[in-house]
């Protein structure tokens, strides 16, 4: 269904699958009992394979793309995923919980985007991908952890980072 690249396909294990196991157990370590939002997963990365990891988690996967929904909704039902939905685009309404962000939005943009959509108590998970780069979020995103870890299969280093989101007026 062309939902990764061409060229991606013949490492899709080490550049999909083994970076999910590792931002899915990144963002166990925070969740906290927190319903899980996976934005933009494109063809379930990470929030299908959490949802699997850790049944016990409430996941809800945000795409917009109707060509990616018709993927993931016969993956849920083939799979039988009782702890998965999947819905269009992220409503506007704030939610908590704990947020996964891979590959959806530059960070300037998803951190102001974010801040829009959380309340305070949540949890946003960045992933930052090969760049060294610190990450310079807005002051209502206070770090809470990072993660850096290499992929097998030469697929290079990633770095994923935890943000608690606190709103002005509330530290």
């Amino acid at each position: 269904m062309a939902l990764v690249s061409k060229k991606s396909i013949e490492k899709s294990f080490a550049t999909h699958y083994m970076d999910s196991i590792f931002i899915s157990d990144f963002a166990e370590s925070k969740r906290k009992e927190r319903e899980v939002y996976d934005l933009g997963t494109g063809a379930g990365f990470p929030g299908v394979v959490y949802a699997i990891r850790y049944p016990k988690a409430k996941v809800t996967l945000f795409e917009r793309s109707l060509k990616k929904q018709t993927f993931l909704s016969a993956v849920l039902t083939s799979l039988n995923i009782d702890n998965l939905t999947l819905l269009g685009d992220m409503l506007a309404e704030k939610r908590k919980g704990l947020f996964l962000a891979r590959a959806v939005l530059p960070p300037p943009e998803l951190f102001k985007f974010m801040s829009k959509r959380m309340t305070e108590g949540s949890t946003l998970i960045v992933n930052v991908g090969g760049s060294r780069e610190p990450l310079n979020p807005p002051m209502e995103f206070l770090k809470t952890g990072e993660l850096c870890y290499e992929l097998p299969m030469e697929s290079g280093g990633r770095r994923v980072e935890s943000f608690d989101f606190v709103p002005r007026g509330t530290k």
